[in-house]
């Protein structure tokens, strides 16, 4: 049985809403983190801004993600590739969170055991 082809009108407006507002939530989210003061002894132990080297990719996945959840909002024909983009970015985002944390506690751990 062959699959038909979707016509751009047959999905729903749901899910560029919802990646739309986990976009924004992450966005509000990390600029309160990057305002409070968690970790900030961690960014003067070591040379580099800690909290910022992992928000600043996680804030350029979200700002891909929120575009191409507008895109797919406002464009009914590029809603299918826009999606796609905003799925990816999506996914990205909590990898790099992990990924971020592991090496920021592998960090806080050699510091702490190196005193």
């Amino acid at each position: 049985m062959a699959r038909q082809p979707e016509e751009p009108g047959e999905t729903a407006l749901t899910w560029p809403l919802l990646g739309a507002l986990y976009s924004s939530l992450v966005i509000a989210v990390l600029v309160a983190l990057l305002n409070s003061n968690v970790e900030r002894d961690l960014d003067g132990r070591i040379d580099a801004p800690a909290r910022t080297l992992v928000a600043a990719p996680v804030m350029i996945s979200a700002t891909v993600v929120f575009v191409a959840c507008l895109v797919a909002l406002i464009l009914p024909t590029h809603r299918r590739p826009a999606m796609r983009v905003a799925e990816i970015g999506s996914w990205l985002i909590p990898a790099w969170l992990v990924m971020g944390a592991m090496v920021l506690g592998a960090i806080s751990f050699a510091l702490h055991h190196s005193d």
